[in-house]
């Protein structure tokens, strides 16, 4: 049932109306009294008015400090900072997505101005072209990049400012030209990103080691570039993303691939250690820049899924499930197993895509909900 509240026109007209019927009634009685000398009479006055004008200050004061059926209470038992902290927390929560996109390379074997860079044997790099007009239709539609910090945060359900459009940007590998032509590209739109970063490639551009050196950035170049755009997280270490096996044709990748010899115990430490160790460099280097609850999979395989590169009994049954004991975000473009054991999808950009391409298939992995934050 509604009431009334004092501090309403309504209620403040309710209470002068109590008041001056209070006032009349008392002269009214007190014109049915004997007549009395002067000096009585004021006394008299004195002794029925007071009362009066003690009703009339705490009618007031009431009708000043009374809070009112018009202000909202709190049900009963939650008080009102609980309320507010349980409404900041649910706003937070209304971003249910946040797309993530992943590059590798930026125009390698293709001109800078080419509309899709098709690159021979090397379908990852897109032109200078291309990713200004994909970061242009992402600003355009309204997407706000946020920092690796932001979605972690994000993704662990913890409370977190984002901006409406939420999406995260990554480079992978450490490739010279995925910085010096993407960097000028992400500022002008305004963009951060996060790079994965691979120890082996930068430690073989610092010793001059080949592919690596004039290739892939050292760790004073990562760590020059502008903090305001690149942050860092782990991809791999000494030896998780080459062709470390080309003699077991059924699996040359170095984590998903359980060797003929080796024992469940053997590879477990040879995985484990490889990425300990990876991890510890990258941020001896990289120092606090480096966001270390994310790693991006090589080529997307954490022996997840029968149809992977695989060899080996072990890494069906163990990699994931220890991966998920040392990252609370693993990146695999898989969307069937998105949230399963910290997996989360991304979906890689190709230099083979014109600009259609790219915002149909972004768009389609949006609608079928690939980048939900629980599916």
């Amino acid at each position: 049932m509604s009431t009334m509240s004092p501090t309403t026109p309504a209620g403040v007209l309710g209470l002068f109306v109590l008041i001056m019927t209070l006032a009349f009634a008392v002269r009214a009685v007190a014109s049915l009294l004997p007549p009395v000398r002067k000096r009585e009479r004021k006394m008299r006055r004195i002794v029925i008015g007071a009362p009066v004008l003690v009703v009339g200050i705490i009618a007031g004061l009431v009708a000043l400090v009374w809070p009112g059926a018009a202000v909202p209470r709190p049900a009963a038992g939650v008080s009102r900072e609980v309320a507010v902290t349980r409404q900041d927390a649910t706003y937070v929560h209304r971003v249910r997505s946040i797309p993530v996109l992943a590059w590798h390379q930026v125009d390698h074997a293709c001109s800078p101005a080419a509309a899709v860079c098709n690159a021979p044997g090397n379908d990852e790099t897109v032109s200078k072209a291309q990713l200004t007009a994909e970061l242009s239709y992402l600003r355009t539609n309204g997407y706000q990049s946020v920092t690796a910090g932001q979605y972690a945060a994000w993704a662990a359900g913890k409370r977190v400012a984002l901006p409406p459009k939420p999406i995260l940007l990554a480079f992978d590998d450490g490739t010279t030209n995925s910085y010096t032509d993407s960097t000028p590209v992400l500022q002008h739109f305004g963009f951060n990103a996060v790079t994965f970063i691979v120890s082996e490639f930068a430690d073989g551009a610092v010793t001059g080691k080949h592919p690596f050196v004039g290739w892939d950035m050292t760790w004073a170049q990562l760590r020059a570039l502008p903090s305001s755009v690149w942050s860092f997280a782990f991809h791999a270490g000494a030896h998780g993303h080459v062709v470390n096996f080309p003699w077991n044709k059924s699996c040359t990748f170095y984590y998903p691939c359980q060797l003929p010899a080796e024992t469940d115990a053997a590879y477990q430490a040879r995985v484990s250690g490889e990425i300990t160790q990876g991890r510890r460099e990258l941020s001896q280097e990289l120092g606090s820049r480096v966001n270390t609850t994310m790693w991006a999979v090589p080529w997307n395989d954490v022996a997840q899924q029968p149809g992977l590169p695989v060899s080996g009994k072990d890494p069906a049954r163990w990699l994931a499930k220890w991966a998920s004991t040392q990252f609370k975000l693993i990146f695999i473009q898989d969307p069937v197993h998105n949230g399963y054991l910290h997996e989360r999808y991304r979906l890689e950009v190709h230099g083979t895509w014109t600009e259609q391409v790219f915002e149909t298939n972004l768009r389609n992995n949006v609608n079928d909900g690939f980048f939900d934050l629980s599916r």
